[in-house]
């Protein structure tokens, strides 16, 4: 059963397009916290909750599956997308991939240019700012947009389109493990050594430091999932636990 006050999500507001602000709405709810992994999504309830109609939420939730963020199941409906240790290392290595490669192709193209840069300054001081507040959402969203902002000049649209995806799928997994509430002043500064190959214009030391920095946050982003399974098992005790994995 849907409640209006669960969370701190903000209220529904109608956009230009009903359909958009649908997804949009769902959206923010999975990635703040209101919808957890695994938890259904009643079209009812939901169709109620923003005056929009069955269809007009079947669509956003199909769009939001399209996204990852959405399992839909024959005759069951549709329910948030689970989380694994396999599902984030693979969305962490492509993004690996694709992100130094975008920044890589904008820096070689000659697409980052004085408006392109000042766009990324902003974002990273948008990013740091976000640190102070305190947060998490907002961290996300400052992270996921300074990374946008220095991919985006790519202009390379079957890409960025991936990339949309890929960045969305993220911000649940960043969320769900609390990721930033260790060093969040360290994950920010993580972000430097991009800033500063895309401010000499260097495609090679760009693409390296993208590279380098999601693989490192995506490891550590693994070992902070397989803590919390082991505190989660220790919790529940032995009888619970987790079944461990047969010795070779």
């Amino acid at each position: 059963m849907l409640d209006d006050t669960e969370g701190d999500q903000p209220g529904f507001a109608p956009p230009l397009t009903l359909s958009s602000a649908v997804v949009a709405y769902i959206r923010d709810a999975i990635l703040r916290g209101t919808y957890p992994p695994g938890s259904a999504l009643p079209e009812i309830p939901l169709s109620k909750q923003v005056g929009a109609s069955r269809t007009t939420i079947r669509e956003a939730l199909r769009s939001l599956s399209e996204a990852g963020l959405v399992t839909i199941h024959p005759r069951r409906g549709a329910t948030v997308g689970s989380m694994s240790p396999r599902r984030a290392r693979e969305l962490f290595t492509l993004r690996a991939v694709l992100e130094a490669f975008a920044v890589r192709l904008a820096l070689t193209e000659g697409k980052i240019r004085q408006d392109e840069l000042a766009r990324i300054e902003a974002a990273f001081e948008q990013l740091r700012q976000s640190r102070e507040s305190g947060d998490a959402y907002a961290m996300i969203e400052a992270d996921m947009a300074f990374h946008w902002s220095v991919c985006s000049p790519c202009r390379h649209e079957v890409l960025l389109e991936q990339l949309k995806g890929l960045q969305t799928q993220t911000r649940q997994f960043i969320f769900y493990t609390k990721f930033y509430s260790s060093d969040a002043e360290g994950e920010v500064e993580a972000h430097m050594p991009i800033l500063m190959a895309v401010r000499n214009l260097s495609p090679e030391r760009a693409e390296a430091a993208m590279r380098d920095h999601i693989i490192s946050a995506g490891e550590r982003l693994l070992v902070s999932m397989l803590e919390e399974a082991a505190a989660a098992d220790g919790a529940a005790g032995p009888d619970h636990a987790s079944p461990k994995a047969p010795r070779p």
